[in-house]
Formats: structure tokens, C-alpha cells, sequence
């Protein structure tokens, strides 16, 4: 006997096609099985739905961040403008000469405020 068990194949191969083949799985494992796999395949389902209308959420958010960017570019590029602008006339030397005799009294120097250098 302890030889017929040795020579004896470990796994037997029954195809669920052949009519001789019967589950040994009781009937409750199985529908606790199918009930698991369907909880589970349920929580992934509703894990990735979330995830969707998170990514969905953060795209309307990043649309509104970036117009405001927009705008405030914008802004920031008419300022620029207008300082460049500015910046021109206070540079003009008829501009300074106006603003030095209104504002400080200045004149043109005369012939002994002159300093010649070598």
C-alpha cells in the first residue's frame, strides 16, 4: 500500500467540461467568494470615480488660477508700459532742464561758475 501511494500523482487534472467532475467547494464559500470579489471590484470602481471628479475638480481650479494669472500678467505688462514711458520723459534732457528751473530754481551755469579741467 505505501508504494501504490507513492506512485500515485500528486494533482489530479479533472476538466470542468467532464461530466464526472464535481466542485469540492461548498456552496456558501463559494457565494462568500463571489460576494468579496464583488465588494471589492465595487470599492475600486468607486475609488476611481472619486479620483476622476478630484482630477476634474483640480483642472476647473487650475483653469480659474491661470486666468487669474492672465489678468494679472496683464496688469503687470501695463505698468511695465506706462513706467517705460515714464521713465523716457524723465530721462529727456529738455524734461530735466524744465523740471530744474520750475522746481529747484536752477539756470545754466555762467562764465565764472565754469571750471575748466585739463
Amino acid at each position: 500500500m505505501r508504494r501504490a501511494k507513492e506512485s500515485a500523482p500528486i494533482f489530479s487534472i479533472k476538466l470542468e467540461g467532464d461530466p464526472g467532475f464535481q466542485q469540492k467547494t461548498p456552496a456558501h464559500t463559494r457565494i462568500w467568494a463571489w460576494l468579496t470579489s464583488a465588494i471589492l471590484l465595487g470599492a475600486v470602481f468607486v475609488i476611481c470615480a472619486v479620483f476622476y471628479v478630484w482630477l476634474y475638480v483640480q483642472q476647473i481650479q487650475n483653469g480659474y488660477r491661470l486666468s487669474k494669472a492672465y489678468e494679472e500678467s496683464e496688469l503687470l505688462s501695463n505698468v511695465q508700459r506706462k513706467l517705460t514711458i515714464e521713465w523716457s520723459r524723465f530721462r529727456d534732457p529738455q524734461r530735466l532742464e524744465e523740471i530744474g528751473r520750475n522746481q529747484f530754481g536752477l539756470a545754466p551755469p555762467r562764465a565764472d561758475q565754469k571750471v575748466v579741467m585739463r
